[in-house]
């Protein structure tokens, strides 16, 4: 017999989600909430996206982009969106 303590254990044991962000417009999927900036280019360059470890973040704010650090921890929402550039890029 189950009871419902242990019925409320095994409801809160749910399957990891993954959120889904986009990194200079490749969709890039990523297991956690809180990541900081170097997780977040290591995972887009695991899924393919062609960017480099040293490129500068930027994640878009309203209609302007706010630079990420390697360092600064931020917390990821669905559909966000990242755009990661080479440092020597003067766009």
């Amino acid at each position: 017999m189950t009871s419902s303590i242990d019925k409320g254990v095994h409801e809160t044991q749910r399957p990891p989600q993954t959120i889904t962000v986009s990194v200079n417009n490749q969709q890039v999927e990523l297991r956690e909430r809180r990541l900081s900036g170097l997780d977040i280019k290591q995972a887009a360059v695991a899924q393919g996206v062609h960017i480099q470890p040293n490129f500068q973040l930027s994640v878009k704010r309203g209609n302007r982009y706010e630079v990420i650090g390697d360092d600064d921890t931020i917390t990821v929402h669905p559909h966000q969106e990242f755009l990661a550039v080479a440092p020597d890029d003067n766009s």
